[in-house]
């Protein structure tokens, strides 16, 4: 049924966790939080972000959805963890979800992650434990910038902001990689880079099965009319419309990059196989004829006067290298060779 609760992925925690911080301009609060403790959140005069890490605990997260009165889709979204990236409004809140990149250990690892906006509140949903959002945790700590004087969406804007930088890091990588393929076509190259082509292309496919629906978020998000978005955010949505853009066109080049170069890798393997059959087709012209002049001599008739004669020999060996040497030359005249 619309609205049911049912987490479609895999269990990453232990249990579930909450971390809370809230702040104004002159304080900053910084803690762990049960559950009982989520209906405190709300109206004492500082925006407060939430952090939900772990979805498999549904009755959990239920409980968050009905201590900030999210709407039930909303709520089904956020355990759907193959969601699109999405944008929609509700009556006092607005639900964003999108897929969030990262490197560790020399792999990329990717995720849902879920954001729930309202009035002096923000609540983000993480499968995993560990994010790339310490640089805005930093920057609340520090108080540099204007974020702590801004509302809770100009904080989702931000937490967007830094998704989509890594987006673009994630695929600059790629870029390199990329290009040392298309460096790899013009020397000495195995088969294997074939394979490596294919991945590259199912990689970037995947990047930018996200990072396209993930800008449609982004002009929802800055066309939204909700009064829980402030007017002095509209400039920032348009920036970092800017640089979802960005992503998405440097992810297409990537890509007819990547097309570009198994084409060439196809043109030049097919030029290797028309050589080889050349070489093969020249070989079997040139022994057509030999082979009918062997084949006549080697008839069983008993009345041949060329067999009887002393030199019959020595001249078919003659005329077989004579007839051979002439269409070897004649081919090379023609450039076939």
């Amino acid at each position: 049924m619309p609205g049911s609760l049912i987490y479609t992925g895999e269990q990453h925690v232990d249990k579930v966790s909450l971390d809370l911080i809230m702040f104004n301009a002159d304080h900053l609060e910084e803690r762990s939080l049960n559950l009982n403790e989520v209906s405190t959140v709300k109206g004492n005069g500082h925006v407060a972000w939430l952090n939900v890490v772990g979805l498999h605990d549904t009755e959990y997260i239920k409980t968050i959805g009905e201590a900030f009165n999210i709407h039930n889709l909303a709520m089904e979204d956020i355990l759907n963890v193959h969601q699109r990236p999405t944008f929609d409004e509700y009556d006092d809140h607005f639900f964003i979800a999108t897929k969030m990149f990262r490197t560790a250990q020399e792999a990329i690892i990717s995720e849902q992650v879920s954001m729930i906006v309202g009035e002096g509140y923000i609540i983000t949903f993480q499968e995993k434990s560990g994010d790339i959002f310490d640089g805005v945790r930093n920057r609340l700590r520090n108080a540099k910038g204007r974020i702590r004087t801004r509302r809770s969406d100009y904080l989702a804007f931000a937490l967007l902001d830094v998704i989509v930088d890594h987006y673009l890091a994630i695929i600059e990588e790629y870029g390199d990689e990329i290009n040392e393929q298309e460096a790899r076509l013009l020397g000495n190259y195995n088969k294997g880079i074939l394979n490596d082509l294919n991945l590259s292309k199912k990689e970037v496919n995947y990047l930018r099965r996200f990072a396209r629906p993930l800008r449609d978020t982004v002009i929802s998000f800055n066309k939204s009319d909700l009064p829980v978005i402030d007017k002095k955010t509209r400039p920032f949505l348009k920036d970092l419309h800017d640089h979802i853009t960005n992503v998405t066109e440097t992810i297409e080049v990537y890509r007819e990059t990547i097309n570009d170069n198994l084409n060439t890798y196809h043109t030049h393997m097919t030029n290797k196989l028309n050589d080889v059959l050349k070489v093969l087709t020249i070989f079997s012209v040139v022994f057509i004829p030999l082979t009918f002049m062997a084949g006549i001599y080697g008839m069983n008739f008993e009345h041949m006067p060329e067999l009887s004669y002393k030199y019959s020999y020595p001249i078919f060996w003659g005329a077989i290298v004579i007839v051979a040497a002439g269409m070897i030359y004649y081919f090379k005249r023609k450039r076939w060779l």
